[in-house]
């Protein structure tokens, strides 16, 4: 209940009030709302509570839609016949965003392996390749937003991470709901259901900021960056890692025109089409290229001697093909954009990561510290 009283209106900033429909004990002891809203006074909106999770965007959706026509009896007794859901403009691309990425995290669900890392190479790859932080830091972070959270495993890491931590974990695709439950029963995580560009926490809010694989797939990365950045609090520190335009394009000879070609196939021809194509389309193309991709990848580099499934092999295709964007930065553009913020910048270690995993490392991975 109390981060609950913590959340405000995603788009004014008004406080809300918080009513149970229906409750749930956790294995600790604690009862949680397990089914109800959130509302405002002010603004008139209503934002629902689904399997623990609170649903905090400033659109429709059908699922949102869905719980006002369930329980307006209740509504009509406690006298908020005159409440709605938001219904403000998504941001761009974001109602594709969000069927995409729902696809994506809801057919994989909570499986061990994600992006080809099992729960013990996750948890080294964030806390000795991208933070790699002091004990006394990581012991130091009560408030942690991760940004992005897919279906939860990575706000596991985290609490893993910073063990003194609450991780409020947000992502704007719908699967994580399923995952509600299972979360709160940590007693560490609080997902919500939210946009990154409108993120229902005051400003200055986390200690840390975790933000892996995510803002490059919004209509502007720099954007993404300074919402996200709003919420670090004035000794905080934020992370981000996104696409590195080198890794695809600055390759050099024969291999540097095919993974050009592979890119200008892939992502200016599949991704745009994928993307804006319905369901009904989209989906049996996406399961027809992994069947042809499975039994090149389930045994490849680190995922030899692994159980790689076929639900591994969808989530990374999805993940490839899907999302509406997939920006490719440069080292500098984002440095930029810590510098002005006055952060401290330390660069990830690609020496580390290659130690652990036997691989090269690709992307931009920045940690700032205020």
């Amino acid at each position: 209940m109390q981060l609950l009283e913590r959340l405000i209106e995603p788009i004014s900033g008004n406080q809300l009030k918080v009513y149970s429909i229906e409750e749930y004990l956790l294995k600790n002891g604690q009862t949680i709302i397990k089914t109800g809203f959130l509302y405002s006074e002010k603004s008139k909106y209503i934002y629902p509570i689904i399997n623990g999770v609170p649903i905090l965007l400033t659109f429709k959706t059908t699922l949102t839609e869905k719980f006002i026509e369930e329980h307006k009896n209740i509504l009509e007794t406690l006298g908020l016949t005159t409440y709605t859901i938001p219904n403000s403009e998504p941001m761009k691309g974001e109602k594709s965003i969000q069927t995409t990425f729902t696809e994506e995290w809801g057919g994989l669900g909570d499986d061990e392996i994600t992006f080809a890392y099992d729960e013990e190479q996750g948890i080294a790859l964030h806390r000795d390749v991208w933070l790699r932080m002091e004990d006394k830091e990581y012991q130091s972070k009560k408030m942690v937003l991760d940004v992005g959270c897919g279906f939860g495993k990575e706000a596991k890491y985290l609490t893993q991470i910073f063990p003194n931590a609450t991780v409020i974990a947000i992502d704007l695709n719908l699967a994580v709901i399923r995952a509600g439950i299972d979360l709160l029963e940590t007693n560490k995580i609080f997902p919500v259901v939210a946009s990154l560009f409108h993120i229902p926490f005051q400003d200055n809010s986390f200690d840390h900021v975790h933000c892996q694989g995510v803002i490059h797939h919004t209509f502007s990365t720099e954007k993404g960056f300074y919402s996200i950045e709003k919420k670090v609090n004035e000794e905080g520190s934020i992370f981000i890692w996104v696409y590195a335009w080198e890794d695809s394009f600055g390759i050099k000879g024969i291999r540097g025109l095919l993974v050009h070609i592979y890119w200008f196939v892939s992502h200016r021809i599949f991704r745009p089409i994928l993307s804006r194509s319905p369901a009904f389309i989209r989906n049996p193309i996406i399961y027809l290229i992994s069947a042809i991709y499975h039994p090149f990848v389930k045994n490849r580099g680190i995922n030899k001697n692994r159980e790689w499934k076929f639900e591994n092999t969808l989530h990374g295709i999805r993940d490839m093909f899907t999302p509406m964007y997939a920006d490719r930065l440069r080292f500098n553009e984002v440095l930029t954009w810590f510098e002005n913020k006055n952060y401290k910048i330390q660069v990830q270690s690609p020496l580390t990561y290659e130690k652990l995993f036997k691989h090269r490392l690709l992307g931009i991975g920045y940690l700032g510290r205020k």
